[in-house]
C-alpha cells in the first residue's frame, strides 16, 4: 500500500495542538512533512519531528514567503509526493491583548491573512502544482470564539470566523475534485499561542469545572478526533468540535444577593 503523506504547518513544540494530529497521522502511518517559523523555533520544532522521522523534510515557511513556499512545493516534485492531508494549524495575533474596539486594521488584517486567509494561499500553490491527492483533507484549526463571545479572546474571535466561513466555500469548490475542507474546534488548550491570550489560565479552570467530563480535552483527544475527520470520506465543510461537552452547557452561577 502506497505510503500516505502529510503536510504539518504550525508546529511550535511538544504542546502544540498541530504536534498532537502530526503523532496521530505518524503512528497510523503517514509521512510527515513539517514546517517552522523561524530559526528561533527550530529546536523546538525539531524536538517534535525528530520522533516522527522528518530529516531533510523540515523547512522554514512564514506566511507571505512564496520562495519558502516554492521550496516545499519542489521538495515534494522531486521526491515524487503528493499530499493526503494539508494541516492548516498557524493562528497570529499582535494586539490579542487590547479588546476588539481597540485593535487597529493593520493588526487585524496581518492576523486574518495568516491565521485565515493563508489556508486558501497555500491550498491554491498546491493545486497549481498539483500536488494534492484526489481524496486529499485540508484540515485548519478553530475555536468557539468564532460564535460565541469569549472574554479575552478579543479580535481572534471574527478572524476565526472568517476561517470557518473560508472552510465552508473551499469545501464547497473543491468537493468537485475528492478534496475535503474541514476545521476543528478544541476546546482551551494551553498552548503557547494560547498563553498570550488574558486570562486563560482562569478560563481553562472555569471550562473544566463547566464540563460534563470535569476535564478538558488532551492532545491525544484531538489527535483522534482529527484523524476520523481526516479519513472518514463522509466529512466535508464542517467545524468539528471536541471539547468535552462544555459547548453544550450553561454555567449557571450562584443566585444574586438581594
Amino acid at each position: 500500500m502506497r505510503k500516505k503523506n502529510a503536510l504539518v504547518i504550525g508546529i511550535a513544540n511538544r504542546e502544540s495542538i498541530s504536534a498532537g494530529i502530526a503523532r496521530e497521522l505518524y503512528e497510523n502511518g503517514y509521512r510527515i512533512v513539517a514546517t517552522y517559523l523561524n530559526e528561533k523555533a527550530r529546536s523546538h520544532v525539531q524536538e517534535v519531528t525528530d520522533e516522527l522521522g522528518v530529516d531533510e523534510a523540515l523547512f522554514p515557511f512564514a506566511v507571505g514567503d512564496e520562495a519558502q513556499l516554492d521550496s516545499i512545493v519542489e521538495y515534494m516534485q522531486e521526491k515524487g509526493m503528493r499530499l493526503d492531508v494539508l494541516l492548516h494549524g498557524i493562528a497570529f495575533a499582535s494586539e490579542i491583548r487590547k479588546e476588539l474596539h481597540e485593535v487597529s486594521w493593520e493588526s487585524f488584517r496581518d492576523s486574518t491573512r495568516i491565521s485565515a486567509f493563508s489556508m486558501v494561499e497555500i491550498t491554491r500553490r498546491f493545486l497549481e502544482a498539483d500536488l494534492l491527492n484526489p481524496g486529499c483533507s485540508i484540515l485548519t484549526l478553530s475555536y468557539i470564539g468564532s460564535h460565541l463571545a469569549v472574554e479575552g479572546y478579543n479580535m481572534m474571535g471574527p478572524v476565526k470566523s472568517i476561517l470557518e466561513a473560508l472552510v465552508r466555500g473551499l469545501a464547497s469548490e473543491l468537493g468537485g475534485k475528492g478534496i475535503r475542507v474541514n476545521a476543528l474546534s478544541p476546546g482551551p488548550v494551553m498552548t503557547r499561542a494560547a498563553s498570550g491570550i488574558g486570562g486563560f489560565s482562569d478560563l481553562i479552570r472555569h471550562v473544566r469545572s463547566a464540563t460534563p467530563l470535569d476535564r478538558t480535552a488532551t492532545l491525544e483527544d484531538i489527535g483522534k478526533i482529527a484523524f476520523e475527520v481526516i479519513t472518514n470520506p463522509s466529512i466535508n465543510g464542517v467545524s468539528y468540535v471536541v471539547d468535552c461537552g462544555s459547548s453544550v452547557l450553561v454555567h449557571v452561577g450562584p443566585e444574586p444577593q438581594p
